[in-house]
This record gives structure tokens, C-alpha cells and sequence, in this order.
């Protein structure tokens, strides 16, 4: 019983390979170079990169989005934090017990006291950072948002080259 169920199963495959050139159909092609199609890994990361152009006085300034609103800053390398004044950090919804002016911190003008927040993102471009660190002043010590290193660092690489500053992640 078994083996003539083999005989008959090893009949059809042969039959079944054999078909197709006994009755004429036309054999399977090889794919040519200019069929081939081109593939790519869909896992890969997308490499996203923004330029920073400096302004007149050098300064590598742009339209960033903290929390999703837009800001006008300036990268500042020599900043350790994102940082941004009360009125500005009040307009990201910032307040109340958040804002606890209890750091010390030194800046170019001196000794402050900052509030530390963390920011849900920081975005220019398609560049985009979640989760940053940052410090918040008062008004009257700090005129423009920095973008400082809690920022840059968490970007894959970015570098200076003449007037751009190129942000990748």
C-alpha cells in the first residue's frame, strides 16, 4: 500500500515538472540587470539632518520647536543645557510648582537661580530630540533660548563647516 501511494505520488511530481515543456510553454527567464529590482533594508535608520545657517554676527540661530511650538534660538555649545526664560517656558505650559528657582547656575552674566524642567521635545527640521534637560531663568537674565548640549548631544553628529552647522540624528 505504501509504495504504490510512493509510486504514484513520484509519478505526478515528474509528471507535473515535465508538463510545461511537453506542451509547449515557454521557459521561466532569468532576471536581467534591468529587471533586477534594487533592494533596500526597511529597518535601516533614516538619517534626518537639518543645516543651521549663522546669523551676521556668527551666530547659529533658527526656528526651532520646543513641545511642538515654534521658538526662535541659538545653538550655544558652550551651554550645557537647553535654556529658555519664564515668559518662554510659561508659553510651553510651564508653571506653578514646575518652575522652583533653586539651581545655582553661572552664565555669561553671572550667577542665577534656574528651574529645571525636562522638555518633551526639541525639533528643527526633521531633526528631532525627545526628552531633553532644561533650565529656565528669569526674564530679566536671559533675553533668547539657547540651544545648548543637553540638546546637540543627544543628536547622532553634527558639525560646523564655515556659516551651517549640520544636525543629524
Amino acid at each position: 500500500m505504501i509504495g504504490r501511494a510512493l509510486l504514484i505520488w513520484s509519478s505526478a511530481i515528474v509528471i507535473a515538472v515535465n508538463v510545461p515543456t511537453i506542451i509547449g510553454l515557454p521557459k521561466k527567464q532569468e532576471p536581467t540587470a534591468a529587471m533586477q529590482a534594487h533592494v533596500t533594508d526597511a529597518s535601516a535608520p533614516v538619517e534626518r539632518s537639518y543645516v543651521v545657517k549663522a546669523n551676521a554676527e556668527g551666530h547659529f540661530e533658527g526656528r526651532f520647536r520646543l513641545n511642538g511650538k515654534p521658538i526662535a534660538a541659538i545653538v550655544d555649545t558652550g551651554a550645557t543645557f537647553v535654556t529658555l526664560n519664564e515668559t518662554a517656558a510659561r508659553n510651553l505650559g510651564y508653571g506653578g510648582n514646575e518652575l522652583r528657582f533653586r539651581y545655582d547656575v553661572t552664565t555669561a552674566n553671572g550667577k542665577v537661580k534656574a528651574a529645571r524642567i525636562t522638555l518633551k521635545s526639541v525639533e528643527i527640521g526633521t531633526v528631532q530630540v525627545r526628552n531633553v534637560d532644561a533650565l529656565v531663568i528669569r526674564d530679566k537674565s536671559l533675553k533668547a533660548t539657547l540651544i545648548g548640549m543637553s540638546f546637540m548631544k543627544k543628536l547622532g553628529s553634527y558639525r560646523a563647516d564655515n556659516d551651517e552647522l549640520k544636525l543629524i540624528n
